[in-house]
């Protein structure tokens, strides 16, 4: 089958349900550690995600990591082949968990924490045959992980959120506080972050990626932001040698010894939505536009490069969130290496589309201080959410470009989990959006953040609904069987379901039934 033909088949069917699934099978050699062995051997997931569109991969808290081929599913028998696994040693399980694919070589970075250990693991992987003429004659023993380090970290309770494999860098976070770690010659960074922020309410860190090396995206329970990462010269040798970490328990304050540690300031643009609390999200790749003629080394001043992403966002109570990310970055020569001569970058945040579970109640405006209840708002929730909710969302994933997403929902009162799809090309229109619900009151809050030049801006326009699809249900009668993860190929259109007691379940396309 030709690529052209097979990308018109995904395209036709991508939302159509699914009724066949294939479920990856285990070796007897990557059994559980014993110290695990819980309720029959079952497995905790802690995430799942599906690379080059063909490999999946699965990171276990009991300490496993393993990845399937899923072109088997191309062809007999119809069953993803576990291609490697790794166990890591250690105490406890795992903490946190971060991957990342380099595109150009296609070398997949696992890094994983583990109490006070930090491990990093690497895997050669190889393109879809889906969509690349592969040899008859490859080895799948070839694909195997790597341990590339084990780099203790300051305290157990830092989480890992991104990482850049080309320059050996982690990112990990407290709820206030942020660490560089670089896995080859073991420097620690401690982040400053400079922004004026008085939270009343906890605004810890949900997820977190890398736009540029310099530039991170961060999103909070309450906020997006951008932080631009600045060197400042405050060398105090007295810092290079040992440092407690702020925010850790008590019985782990003791000072760890640093090979070498530096500190660096990160400017924040920060975008607050209150009345939104996001507990899970999902990135895009981040994608790079430099312009054709800043090449022109004539040119005293360059002109500004535009890095652009999109993510899905959820909050349980309320819904689906689709925004687009996208700054404009100073030149070179515009930037001061202190953060006083710092030119702002212009940040644009758009929310492009929403899938509303329920909305906040808003009152109407009050009379001489007091508020009085209309006709429709006498009798309110005690919650301030309208009434009526159908549900709620557990996972979510958007494919590298943005183009395609899945997410999960549990309906309300019943025993019913439903998987949906959406085509970002095909959203519902504003209107349509009005009439089952609007976004508004979220894109209202988009604008509260002020004017000033600093500030990010966003789109003052309203936006449509996230357009979904019913492709899969399952029903859960004691929650084991609840789908917890949810990954997604978005140009062959498998989708892989990771469920609580740690079951994994890829959905055949239609073709393929």
């Amino acid at each position: 089958m030709s690529v052209v033909l097979r990308l018109r088949i995904v395209s036709r069917t991508w939302l159509s349900s699914r009724t066949r699934y294939f479920i990856p099978g285990h070796r007897q050699s990557c059994a559980l550690d014993p110290v695990f062995d819980n309720d029959g051997g079952a497995r905790s997931i802690y995430s799942i995600d599906i690379f080059l569109d063909r490999w999946l991969l699965c990171i276990y808290q009991e300490k496993l990591v393993e990845i399937w081929d899923l072109d088997s599913v191309f062809r007999d028998p119809h069953k993803p082949i576990l291609c490697t696994s790794q166990n890591i040693g250690g105490i406890g399980s795992f903490s946190s968990a971060i991957t990342r694919l380099d595109e150009g070589t296609n070398v997949l970075t696992v890094a994983v924490s583990c109490h006070e250990l930090c491990h990093v693991l690497q895997v050669q992987l190889r393109p879809s045959s889906a969509f690349y003429l592969i040899d008859e004659d490859e080895d799948l023993a070839d694909v195997r992980f790597r341990t590339v380090a084990a780099t203790p970290i300051a305290s157990p309770v830092l989480s890992l959120r991104a990482i850049i494999p080309e320059q050996s860098l982690l990112l990990l976070s407290l709820p206030s506080t942020f660490h560089l770690l670089n896995w080859e010659t073991k420097e620690r960074t401690v982040v400053h972050v400079l922004s004026e922020e008085e939270e009343e309410l906890w605004n810890g860190v949900v997820a977190a990626t890398f736009l540029t090396s310099r530039h991170l995206l961060v999103l909070k329970a309450h906020s997006i932001e951008v932080f631009t990462l600045l060197d400042v010269d405050k060398g105090d040798p007295g810092h290079s040698q040992e440092a407690p970490v702020q925010n850790s328990p008590r019985n782990n304050s003791k000072r760890l010894p640093c090979p070498s540690e530096r500190h660096m300031c990160a400017v924040v643009h920060s975008h607050y939505l209150p009345s939104t609390t996001f507990r899970g999200a999902s990135f895009a790749y981040p994608v790079l536009y430099r312009p054709a003629h800043s090449l022109d080394t004539s040119s005293s001043q360059p002109d500004a490069t535009r890095v652009s992403t999109s993510f899905l966002a959820f909050d349980v109570l309320r819904g689906l969130f689709h925004f687009s990310v996208s700054m404009m970055l100073p030149s070179t020569a515009e930037i001061h290496p202190r953060h006083e001569g710092f030119a702002p970058i212009d940040v644009h945040i758009e929310l492009l589309a929403s899938h509303n579970m329920a909305l906040p109640i808003v009152l109407p405006p009050p009379v001489d201080g007091i508020t009085m209840p209309t006709e429709g708002t006498r009798s309110l929730p005690r919650s301030g959410f309208s009434q009526g909710m159908r549900g709620f969302v557990s996972s979510c994933a958007l494919g590298p470009s943005g183009k395609r997403g899945v997410w999960v929902e549990r309906r309300r009162g019943a025993v019913r989990r439903v998987v949906y799809a959406f085509d970002a090309n095909r959203q519902a229109s504003p209107d349509d959006n009005l009439e089952k619900g609007s976004s508004q009151n979220l894109q209202d809050q988009t604008n509260d953040t002020g004017g000033t030049p600093e500030e990010p801006s966003t789109s003052n326009e309203r936006v449509g609904g996230i357009k979904g699809h019913e492709v899969y249900e399952v029903n859960s009668y004691d929650l084991r069987d609840d789908i917890t993860h949810i990954a997604f190929a978005e140009a062959t259109g498998l989708i892989a379901l990771g469920t609580r007691k740690g079951d994994i379940r890829v959905l055949g396309r239609m073709e393929a039934d």
